[in-house]
């Protein structure tokens, strides 16, 4: 932890999802910290460090406390009090930012005992949870928080639904690291390596290998594809439960020989996959019996800020995520032939591709940086805390 006599005047508190832990709302966590800094966020989360004076922890002053967070009991309890007497002595913060609504009763019991106002991160699949579950805090918090930031406004829909006050939904999108997402020449021997010997264009797709990304979609369109464009490849980066069942569907249908499953690749090496690629491709659909949902979409502008055109699924955030006939095309999830068309379309119009390519990278560098997302929050936490203090004791 970083060593200080600084306080904070937020505090961002995460249970699970803080780095090392590695997903898409562990990074926005951590952007959060990082660009705000250690004069205006502290964080207390549940998630350990890998080793001692974890490098993570250099520039963000981190609390980490599993025992805060462990399975509810008596000793679960006494450990969140004291961590919580434990800030309020040490930073004073002047707000509470939650990582999501998981962390609701946090907020509930800061702002009962400590008249700590709260804000929530919404992000989707939470949710949809808190909207059915029969444990009423997560509802409860989102209802009670001085703010909401959902990332979409698919998530802001979700929020009113759930009976969020719309005056108090903030829509913040996730931001892009553009200085590690930017186009870039892929190492020599990275296309082999992935690829093997095969030339021809390339569709990509990184992502969990889980039903609800729609790489099952691609693969059923891919017949299609390959009687326009016989030399395609479809390279899968990712790996998860769903992978057995599109393994025996690319043979089903006769495409094993044009599709890789590459698994997971290091982190630093995906501007270079995206490099080689020719089309983005991830056709997300909306689950939302299984309270499973596309709540944005950052992959989408990763891709784009390589100067990558995008087909993305017409369903959650993603419509914010995708400009149509901008930045990609946005296609019917579960509609195979629209998804052929898309890819045929950006393959054989190279024009099309490269200016939808470029208008997405200059999309993002324009308006989707975490400097952009954290100047959001930054607003709505300063806010909040005008708002409190202006208000009877």
């Amino acid at each position: 932890m970083l060593k200080s006599t600084r306080r904070a005047r937020s505090v961002l508190i995460s249970k699970k999802y803080f780095p090392p832990q590695v997903g898409g709302i562990s990074s926005i966590m951590w952007e959060t910290s990082r660009v705000l800094g250690p004069d205006e966020v502290c964080v207390v989360t549940g998630v350990p460090a890998q080793a001692p004076n974890d490098a993570v922890d250099s520039s963000v002053r981190v609390y980490r406390r599993p025992l805060a967070f462990a399975q509810e009991n008596a000793w679960q309890a006494l450990n969140l009090a004291l961590v919580s007497v434990e800030i309020a002595i040490r930073e004073r913060p002047k707000v509470a930012l939650l990582a999501t609504c998981e962390e609701g009763y946090i907020g509930l019991h800061l702002e009962r005992f400590f008249g700590l106002p709260f804000v929530i991160y919404a992000h989707g699949n939470e949710i949809l949870a808190a909207h059915t579950s029969n444990w009423p805090k997560p509802r409860l918090a989102l209802q009670r928080a001085s703010r909401v930031l959902a990332n979409s406004h698919f998530i802001s829909s979700l929020l009113r639904n759930a009976g969020v006050d719309e005056s108090r939904i903030v829509i913040v999108h996730p931001g892009c690291d553009v200085s590690h997402y930017r186009p870039t020449t892929p190492r020599p021997g990275l296309r082999e390596r992935l690829l093997g010997g095969r030339i021809g264009p390339m569709l990509l797709t990184v992502g969990n290998l889980v039903e609800r990304k729609g790489h099952d979609t691609v693969l059923k369109a891919l017949p299609a594809i390959l009687r326009s464009i016989p030399d395609v490849t479809y390279l899968i980066i990712g790996d998860g439960p769903f992978r057995p069942n599109l393994e025996r569907l690319a043979e089903s249908l006769g495409v094993r020989g044009s599709v890789v499953f590459a698994g997971r690749v290091e982190a630093g090496i995906l501007p270079e996959c995206l490099a080689i690629c020719d089309v983005f491709v991830m056709t997300s659909r909306a689950r939302l019996d299984q309270f499973d949902v596309e709540g944005f979409g950052l992959v989408y502008l990763e891709a784009n800020a390589c100067g990558k055109p995008v087909i993305g699924g017409r369903s959650g955030g993603i419509v914010d995520a995708v400009e149509n006939e901008s930045t990609g095309l946005l296609v019917d999830p579960v509609d195979e032939k629209d998804v052929a068309h898309a890819v045929v379309r950006l393959l054989k119009d190279r024009d099309l591709a490269r200016k939808l390519g470029e208008q997405g990278m200059l999309r993002v560098r324009r308006e989707f940086t975490w400097q952009h997302m954290v100047e959001r929050v930054r607003t709505v936490l300063s806010d909040v805390s005008r708002e409190a203090r202006s208000r009877p004791t």
